[in-house]
C-alpha cells in the first residue's frame, strides 16, 4: 500500500491539457509553478473533488439527497485516493459564537477542568458555557457583544417627528410606530430635535413600556409608549443579531454586564489557581500555556495533557497572539488556515490525503520550518501531504 502512486490521467480540468501524472503516496508532495499552471486546477478541482464525490457516492440515498451534488471533474481516471480533507484559507465561519476556543476544542476542555477543579466546585461543565442557557450571560444571551443605539445615525436634529426627523424607516410618518409616539400626547411634534431638552429626549428614546393616561377619552384604544431604542432592541435584537435595517442605527459594544467574556456571574466568579474564565480567554495563547504549566493534580493532569499540545502547535505556526475569545469570524484567511492545521494535528486518522493551499501566506520567514515540521508530522502519521505551494522553503524541503 505504501508503495502505491496516485494515479491521475488525461485530466482536463480547466485550464490542464490531458495531464498524466504519478504522485508519490505517503509523501510531503508540493505543486508549484507560474500562476495559471494549472497547480489548483491539479490539486483541488481534479483529485480532492474526485476524493469527495466517490466519498459521497459511498454514502445511501438518503444521505446523498442532503449532501452538495459533485460533479466528476474532466479527467479519465483517478487510481488509489483516499479519503481528503482540504485545508484552504476559507474562513472557518462567521457565527459570532464560534471562537478560537470552540474551534480548536481548547475551551471545551477548559470549561471541564475548572467543572472538576474549580472553586466553588460545581462538577457541570455546563455551566462554563456560554453557547448554554446554564452557563451564558442572560443580558447578552452568550455573545458578549451588545448592540447600543447610535443617536447620531438616528436622528435628523433639524428635523421634528413630523417631518421624518427619526431615520428608522418604522417610525417615519404614517407608520405604526409614529402613530404612537404622536397619539401618546407626549412630546411636540412640530419642534425639530435640536430644540428637544435632555429630559424630552431620554423620555421618546428610554422610556419603559406604559400606557398613556387619556383625560379626554379621544382614543378608541389605549396608547401604549415605549421608548424608541428599547423598542428597536426588543423587537430587533436576537441572539445572534438584529435585522438589516435596524443594524445600520446600532453601534457594537461589550456587553456591559459579562464584559465580553459571554458568562454569568457565577461561571465569572469560579476560579483555578487564582484566575478566571474572562481572564484566560483574553490571554495570548502563550500566555495560556504558562500558566497551564502552573495547573497541576490528579484531576486537572489528563485535561492539562490535552491542551498543551494544541496550544504549543499555534504557537508554532505562528498565531501564539491570538486568544481563546477571539470570533472566527474575525480570522484572516491564514490564520483561519492555520487554527484548521492545529486542529487537524490532533487527530488519530491515518492513510488520510490532506490538500493544503499556501499555508505559508502571511507568516514570518522564521515560522517558515515551524509549518514544514508540521506538515512532516502529518505525514509520519502516516499521511499523504499534497501542497500547493510559491515559497522556496517549503518547497526546499
Amino acid at each position: 500500500m505504501l508503495d502505491k502512486m496516485i494515479e491521475v490521467v488525461g485530466a482536463r480540468q480547466h485550464n490542464l491539457k490531458n495531464v498524466d501524472v504519478s504522485i508519490p503516496k505517503n509523501k510531503l508532495v508540493v505543486f508549484t509553478g507560474v500562476s495559471g499552471s494549472g497547480k489548483s486546477s491539479l490539486v483541488f478541482d481534479t483529485i480532492y473533488a474526485e476524493a469527495q464525490r466517490q466519498l459521497i457516492e459511498t454514502f445511501s440515498s438518503f444521505a446523498r439527497r442532503r449532501l452538495p451534488k459533485i460533479s466528476r471533474p474532466d479527467v479519465d481516471e483517478i487510481k488509489n485516493i483516499s479519503t481528503t480533507i482540504t485545508i484552504d484559507q476559507k474562513k472557518l465561519g462567521n457565527n459570532p459564537r464560534s471562537t478560537v476556543g470552540t474551534a480548536t476544542e481548547l475551551y471545551t476542555y477548559l470549561r471541564l477542568l475548572f467543572s472538576r477543579v474549580g472553586e466553588p466546585l460545581t462538577f457541570d461543565s455546563r455551566f462554563f458555557g456560554f453557547n448554554n442557557p446554564y452557563g451564558m450571560c442572560p443580558k447578552c444571551r452568550g455573545l458578549g457583544r451588545e448592540l447600543k443605539g447610535d443617536l447620531e445615525l438616528l436622528i435628523d436634529r433639524d428635523k421634528s417627528i413630523n417631518d421624518n426627523g427619526l431615520k428608522h424607516k418604522h417610525f417615519q410618518v404614517g407608520k405604526y410606530f409614529w402613530k404612537t409616539i404622536t397619539r401618546s400626547g407626549l412630546f411636540d411634534n412640530d419642534k425639530p430635535f435640536k430644540d428637544w431638552t435632555a429630559e424630552e429626549m431620554d423620555k421618546l428614546l428610554y422610556s419603559e413600556k406604559f400606557t398613556v393616561e387619556d383625560p379626554d377619552n379621544q382614543h378608541m384604544w389605549n396608547v401604549h409608549f415605549e421608548g424608541i431604542i428599547r423598542v428597536m432592541e426588543r423587537r430587533n435584537v436576537t441572539g445572534d443579531g438584529v435585522s438589516g435595517e435596524t443594524f445600520r442605527f446600532f453601534r457594537s459594544t461589550h456587553c456591559t454586564d459579562c464584559g465580553g467574556s459571554r458568562l454569568n456571574q457565577q461561571a465569572r466568579n469560579v476560579k483555578v489557581n487564582d484566575m478566571t474564565i474572562p481572564e484566560l480567554v483574553e490571554l495570548e495563547l502563550t500566555e495560556l500555556l504558562d500558566w497551564l504549566e502552573t495547573v497541576k493534580g490528579p484531576v486537572a493532569d489528563p485535561i492539562v495533557s490535552r491542551m498543551k499540545p494544541v496550544l504549543r502547535n499555534l504557537i508554532s505556526i505562528g498565531v501564539g497572539y491570538l486568544n481563546l475569545n477571539r470570533a472566527v469570524g474575525t480570522l484572516s484567511g491564514g490564520e483561519s488556515q492555520r487554527v484548521k492545521m492545529a486542529r487537524q494535528l490532533g487527530c488519530d486518522l491515518i492513510d488520510m490525503t490532506y490538500v493544503f493551499d499556501e499555508p505559508s501566506i502571511g507568516l514570518h520567514q522564521r515560522d517558515i520550518s515551524q509549518l514544514t515540521d508540521m506538515l512532516e508530522e502529518l505525514r509520519d502519521k502516516g499521511n499523504t501531504v499534497l501542497v500547493v505551494e510559491h515559497d522556496p522553503a517549503v518547497i526546499r524541503r
